[in-house]
């Protein structure tokens, strides 16, 4: 009888141990956030486009994680918390460089979280107000921005269209053929000042192109002869049917050229194959773009 009452005992004590090697877990609340709303100033701010792909979050001031869009996040804290979401974008459209987009609002929630229940949030944002536009360019006026020749092409290359157009009556389409495969062309102001306050800055593009568009700056002296400008292009982006939107972080390009104004400038061109055109015209057009920096 003693022998198994031992049994019993060491049977309970396993089990017990096996409880501290897998404690039980709680069962998680959960967030679902669909997407998020950019609500913004049409005429201070332009417009109210976005491609937000992720939601960064925040809980009770510990970062939790980033998600895709649409997202249900698991949380295992429950009871009243502290909810920070921040919109999350690719940095220069490139998938694997997730990045927080500094010139748009977070958003914080008060949320009574309570365990396998579904708490859904619909974050409603704008830009911060310490954002600055150095420029915005809706090609709704005919003496748009982007009129500079500085390479290849010629400005009949060029046109505003109302066929096809993003928003608004206008878009600019920008076309190539096999007797002009390239068009460099650059903003006719020059802007300043884009990193005194901080390093940021960003280009917001509305796109849809048949071929490869490469964009840049070009970086001058105050006093410098328009000539005497150091280019730097870098991102860009591929063809694509549909319109999309992407952000161009120039941060790192204007820390490279490092002057005191800048033109933004973009490439456009048919790819060459073997020596050849991999097509006998293209088009590209563009919309809302927006220079921004604090």
């Amino acid at each position: 009888m003693k022998k198994c009452t031992g049994m019993v005992l060491v049977a309970a004590a396993a089990l017990a141990a096996c409880d501290v090697v897998n404690p039980e877990e709680g069962i998680p609340a959960y967030i679902y956030v669909p997407n998020f709303e950019l609500q913004t100033n049409s005429t201070a701010e332009g417009s109210s486009s976005e491609k937000i792909t992720d939601v960064w979050l925040n809980l009770d001031g510990g970062f939790l994680g980033a998600y895709t869009l649409p997202a249900l996040i698991p949380v295992l804290e429950t009871g009243n918390r502290e909810i920070i979401l921040q919109a999350g974008i690719k940095d220069n459209g490139i998938n694997s460089s997730p990045e927080i987009y500094p010139f748009y609002e977070s958003v914080t929630y008060a949320a009574a979280l309570a365990p396998d229940v579904v708490d859904t949030i619909r974050p409603v944002i704008g830009y911060l107000e310490t954002a600055k536009f150095a420029f915005i360019e809706n090609f709704e006026r005919s003496a748009h921005l982007f009129q500079d020749i500085v390479g290849r092409g010629n400005a009949g290359q060029i046109q505003l269209v109302a066929e096809g157009a993003f928003e608004g009556g206008q878009s600019l389409r920008i076309r190539l053929d096999s007797s002009s495969s390239i068009v460099e062309v650059a903003t006719n102001e020059r802007f300043g000042g884009l990193a005194s306050q901080s390093p940021l800055v960003y280009l917001e593009v509305n796109y849809r192109s048949d071929v490869p568009v490469v964009f840049g700056i070009i970086g001058h002296d105050i006093n410098g002869q328009p000539s005497q400008g150091d280019v730097a292009l870098d991102p860009g982006f591929s063809p694509r049917e549909d319109w999309n939107k992407i952000y161009f972080n120039l941060s790192r390009l204007i820390a490279q050229v490092n002057r005191e104004e800048y033109q933004i400038v973009l490439q456009a061109f048919i790819p060459i194959e073997n020596g050849k055109l991999t097509r006998e015209s293209a088009d590209v057009w563009l919309d809302n773009i927006k220079l921004v920096h604090f």
